[in-house]
């Protein structure tokens, strides 16, 4: 049986969204630096009201934190904390008003010539995973006894990487009733 184009298209789509969306939330790498090869300046964030250029001499390190850009209401708007998958077809999104904020304001796998060489593997990882996840487990519910909490209030574990700081217990049916 094949499946409809327009159908395939759409759960594509769909699969897109929702992998940006808890990438932008929960980046796999939520603190990352940088080492300057040579002197240079960034365009802003000194003086005091942030707008004016710093200075980044040769050998300095420049840490950033993607966590917090993800969540940043001038890139992603006033509910930027929010899960939100369909913020991504609204094309009046911060994000996507200004060239700078378009290439850099998303960075769940880094960028420019540093970009994540595993990037396409471990969408495609992801995206195989939770389909055979869901072919078998078609019902998936969070188990009674556990909250819903709002993201970014839930318990989290930020290292090298991210981890959610408390269990998340969830009931996985085998049928879909």
């Amino acid at each position: 049986m094949s499946t409809p184009l327009p159908l395939f298209r759409y759960t594509v789509y769909l699969w897109l969204t929702l992998a940006l969306s808890a990438l932008r939330l929960y980046p796999s790498v939520p603190v990352n630096n940088r080492v300057a090869l040579r002197t240079t300046t960034l365009p802003k964030g000194g003086g005091p009201d942030g707008r004016s250029p710093v200075l980044v001499r040769r050998g300095q390190a420049v840490a950033y934190c993607v966590y917090a850009l993800h969540r940043q209401p001038h890139l992603y708007g006033d509910n930027s904390e929010e899960f939100r998958p369909e913020r991504w077809d609204d094309k009046d999104m911060p994000l996507f008003q200004n060239e700078t904020y378009a290439n850099w304001g998303y960075l769940p796998f880094n960028g420019g010539p540093r970009v994540c060489l595993g990037q396409d593997f471990a969408l495609i990882e992801a995206s195989y995973t939770i389909v055979r996840l869901l072919q078998r487990y078609p019902k998936v519910e969070m188990a009674e006894d556990q909250a819903y909490e709002k993201p970014g209030s839930e318990a989290q574990k930020m290292t090298l990487v991210m981890a959610v700081g408390d269990e998340c217990v969830l009931r996985l049916s085998e049928t879909k009733s």
